[in-house]
């Protein structure tokens, strides 16, 4: 009788003997542990993408904030250049925007200095790459001139500030000139300065300015 009632549970469990827990009264058919794992295993996974996924966007931004901060440093350099060319200017009795504001082929320009003479600018029109500099006089500086080649680029606009006869207003002018016969003075130059650079395929810039005044 306990042969025959054997045969039966095995007939009713598609002729396979189940496995038992001993003195738990709880069956488990087979198939039914391998569906528990691929569950176990699907919640492990979705944690493992959650993660990874954090990780990758924490390595991303921290690439972002690192060249932000050298181009914020880059665009800053020329602003300081051409502050120190106007400062220049008048120690040698020059006009202040000498060699920013009247630079043969427009107000666009580059940053042509080595470390020790006067900032000097060239017209360029448009972005060139900056160069760690391979120069004696300014080895491992970053420069437009001759060394090896970064990821960024930059170039400086100048713009002359210009204000009505009576100086009860100023704009900045669209023009390497006051050539609006509202604000006829030139009173001084928006210095714009750009760096470009390219990051995991996508095109990133940044833009500063600063207002030169001629206080003399």
């Amino acid at each position: 009788m306990r042969i025959k009632n054997e045969e039966l549970r095995m007939k009713n469990a598609g002729g396979r003997r189940p496995f038992q827990f001993q003195n738990s009264g709880v069956t488990l058919l087979p198939g039914q542990t391998i569906m528990e794992m691929l569950l176990v295993f699907l919640i492990i996974s979705m944690g493992l993408y959650g993660a990874v996924t954090l990780i990758l966007s924490n390595v991303t931004h921290k690439e972002f904030d690192a060249d932000n901060i050298v181009a914020m440093n880059m665009a800053r350099e020329q602003l300081e250049l051409a502050q120190n060319r106007r400062d220049a200017n008048w120690l040698g009795d020059k006009a202040f925007d000498d060699g920013m504001l009247n630079i043969a082929g427009g107000c666009t320009a580059i940053s042509n200095w080595n470390g020790t003479a006067v900032p000097a600018f060239v017209y360029a029109a448009s972005a060139q790459p900056v160069r760690l500099s391979n120069l004696a006089v300014s080895l491992g500086m970053f420069t437009n001139q001759a060394g090896t080649a970064t990821d960024f680029s930059r170039w400086i606009t100048f713009a002359p500030i210009c204000a009505k006869p009576d100086h009860s207003a100023t704009a900045v002018s669209a023009t390497c000139t006051c050539s609006d016969p509202t604000y006829t003075d030139k009173v001084g130059m928006r210095v714009l300065s750009n760096v470009q650079w390219t990051r995991r395929g996508s095109g990133k810039s940044l833009s500063i300015y600063t207002d030169l005044y001629d206080w003399r």
